[in-house]
């Protein structure tokens, strides 16, 4: 992507007219610096951040940032100018499962580079979530490496199976999965108890799903409507995954959002599929993430059986971590759960 380009997707945040890119009442803007590799392109988003916060003082319109990386390029130099400009850092490590699948051409691994880098990271970015992935192949280890990332000192941990055409799911895999989910919600009562704060997002958005019923599908993405993906030669769809498709074009920076793009995103992400109508677990299921349907079944529309078998055992487990902390009344998570939520949205509840 060009200078210019990220500029131009700067200013359509706070433009007017139509869509989430162009809200000119909207008081903030939230920018993902996503790849490939970012770190590849430092020097544009360090020029990008600058614009930003060029906007910011002559307007007070707010920036937030975040990255997205393989970690490879990380250095001091750049965690010191991602501390002093607030980046948040999405950093890829699968754990014991990295050098399974994250090589280079020579066919080495990647983990011990890594793992240097894990304390300066931590230093300068103590909030740093790490993403994990799960491949099929790699799942019997996946247990381990949540319990590895935390113990190396990561408390926010975001993990996600291997999605796409290749990602080989057998019905064996797809049950050693169900096995390591059931450990690792021994594990998230373990830390509760201790007392530790710390995010385990597929777990505990299973949880918001409970405490919030039916107003939790609202809060989940929404397909074109609360963020969109800008690509290198500025065109704007309503997600990563559909970067590149004609038929999903939103608009672009220098035309902005095409009129009744927007409401044909929101029409389509209502549409829920037949299979799922019935189903009494669906207003706590991803089932209308499109992306996720694109990349697993081939069709935005259609709900891959991987999905729904994952999406059960999420249910399953977080539930049965919740149950026994709830049961016994934990502090922590009756804080993390319930009361910061209350806090955060329904301040009237504490009101004198």
């Amino acid at each position: 992507m060009t200078e210019e380009t990220a500029r131009k997707a700067i200013d359509l945040s706070r433009s007017g007219g139509e869509g989430v890119l162009a809200k000119g009442d909207t008081a903030h803007t939230g920018v993902c610096f996503f790849g490939g590799e970012p770190l590849l392109m430092r020097g544009l988003i360090e020029e990008t951040v600058a614009y930003a916060n060029e906007i910011h003082e002559r307007t007070g319109h707010a920036f937030f940032f975040r990255l997205v990386t393989n970690g490879i390029l990380l250095d001091e130099s750049f965690l010191r100018f991602a501390a002093k400009n607030k980046i948040g850092l999405g950093f890829s490590h699968d754990g014991l499962m990295q050098d399974d699948a994250r090589i280079f051409p020579d066919g080495t691994g990647t983990a011990a580079i890594l793992e240097e880098k894990i304390p300066l990271l931590l230093k300068f970015l103590p909030d740093t979530m790490v993403m994990c992935t799960v491949y099929p192949a790699s799942v019997g280890k996946f247990a381990d490496s949540v319990e590895w990332l935390f113990a190396k000192g990561f408390r926010k941990i975001y993990t996600i199976p291997m999605l796409g055409a290749a990602a080989d799911w057998t019905d064996e895999r797809i049950m050693e999965l169900d096995r390591q989910y059931d450990k690792i919600s021994d594990l998230y009562v373990r830390w509760t108890r201790e007392g530790t704060d710390f995010d385990f997002p597929v777990f505990d958005n299973k949880i918001a799903s409970h405490i919030l019923g039916d107003d939790y599908r609202h809060r989940t993405c929404r397909f074109g409507i609360r963020q969109v993906s800008v690509a290198p030669d500025g065109g704007i769809y309503p997600c990563i995954q559909f970067v590149g498709d004609p038929l999903s074009r939103m608009g672009s920076v220098d035309e902005g959002i095409y009129h009744g793009s927007v409401p044909r995103a929101v029409l389509e992400e209502r549409n829920e599929p037949d299979t799922c109508l019935l189903c009494t677990l669906k207003s706590r299921c991803k089932y209308n993430c499109r992306c996720q349907n694109k990349q697993m079944s081939g069709s935005p529309e259609r709900v891959s059986p991987f999905t729904c078998a994952h999406e059960k055992m999420l249910i399953k487990y977080a539930d049965r971590a919740a149950d026994r902390l709830f049961e016994e009344k934990n502090e922590t998570f009756i804080r993390k759960q319930y009361t910061a939520r209350l806090e955060r949205d329904c301040p009237e509840f504490f009101a004198d």
